[in-house]
């Protein structure tokens, strides 16, 4: 075996580890459980305890308490608001949101406000 083939077999297993590597720190960070402060920004003529916060993919709900809400999730969860549970014959649901440590949802009840939500998550999804 040559100095060359040696050091190309070498440089292919440290591309091998630091691949790994790279992959399972990615895993732990995403799985990693982070505290998320919601607020609600209610632009609706109804009260805030019609809302709640619900999580994807864990299915936990949180009820706002004075426009705020505390959950325990996973970095690579989702958040999304919706219409309590306690009010039947009442939807809502916006646009799933990543989670940060502070998230803002915003309640918009004319379809104006619901569509432009919906064009700026188009947005956000496909710039480049």
């Amino acid at each position: 075996m040559t100095i060359r083939s040696f050091s190309i077999i070498l440089i292919f297993f440290l591309f091998i580890f630091a691949l790994l590597w790279y992959v399972t720190k990615q895993h732990k960070y995403r799985n990693q459980i982070i505290k998320v402060n919601i607020t609600l920004q209610n632009n609706c003529e109804l009260i805030d305890t019609a809302f709640m916060v619900a999580s994807y993919p864990e299915n936990k709900n949180a009820y706002f308490e004075n426009k705020k809400a505390v959950m325990y999730l996973k970095r690579s969860s989702k958040v999304q608001l919706q219409a309590n549970k306690k009010y039947e014959g009442f939807h809502y649901s916006s646009i799933p949101v990543k989670v940060e440590k502070d998230v803002i949802l915003e309640a918009n009840c004319t379809e104006e406000g619901r569509l432009e939500d919906i064009f700026n998550s188009l947005k956000e999804q496909f710039k480049e």
